[in-house]
């Protein structure tokens, strides 16, 4: 209890039911993805940063690249929360659930095709119901899996970012971290494995530019 009440007191309010839980998962996948993309992107350009955010064509490009690597965002916080769980000594199913709410709370963002939406929802599910029976991953090795995929995805030409790509990934790495740390100080393993199995209503979804504030 004494917890909970300093984490409320220091803005961290716990993760106390499954609606909390979807919306730290919604929330981190999208932050994951965004803050790399951002951060690439202010050490990219340097100087020129303000003015290339006043340029039309690279904001939907930005836009374009931020709801691509969505699912993944979510994939990698999903893995976070099955490493989570098997540290605290729990294994459990209802991942591809968990994340079906989190997707579902966004309708297909105009930047994105709705077959390709569709698909890549399909993608995060087949990959989430397999988390559990998968070897338990490392936080800080999550992302390998997935930085050449985020890598492509950001919105600079390839000459430009040709060197950059273990930068990449090390923000990747680290930005999951924090995540983990923040989530441990929210909830607890046995908690957050009750969550999962409990089930729920999946949340409305929300409109699709709300995701990624300005």
């Amino acid at each position: 209890m004494l917890r909970r009440i300093l984490n409320i007191a220091r803005g961290t309010p716990p993760i106390a039911s499954r609606g909390d839980l979807v919306d730290f998962l919604d929330s981190r996948g999208a932050f994951l993805v965004q803050k790399n993309i951002m951060d690439y992107a202010r050490g990219r350009s340097g100087p020129h940063f303000t003015a290339l955010m006043k340029e039309a064509d690279f904001n939907d490009a930005l836009t374009q690249s931020r709801w691509s690597l969505y699912p993944l965002g979510v994939t990698m916080v999903t893995e976070m929360l099955d490493s989570f769980l098997r540290a605290g000594g729990y294994r459990v199913d209802g991942f591809a659930e968990l994340a079906a709410e989190a997707f579902d709370r966004h309708t297909p963002p105009p930047s994105i095709a709705p077959e390709a939406w569709t698909a890549a929802r399909a993608a995060l599910i087949a990959h989430a119901v397999q988390i559990p029976a998968r070897a338990a991953k490392p936080v800080k090795d999550i992302p390998f899996a997935y930085s050449q995929a985020v890598f492509d995805a950001l919105p600079f030409h390839d000459a430009r970012k040709s060197n950059d790509f273990a930068l990449v990934q090390a923000n990747l790495r680290s930005n999951l971290l924090a995540m983990h740390e923040n989530l441990a100080a929210r909830t607890s393993p046995a908690h957050m494995a009750t969550l999962i199995a409990g089930g729920g209503a999946p949340s409305a979804p929300a409109a699709a530019e709300l995701l990624f504030p300005s």
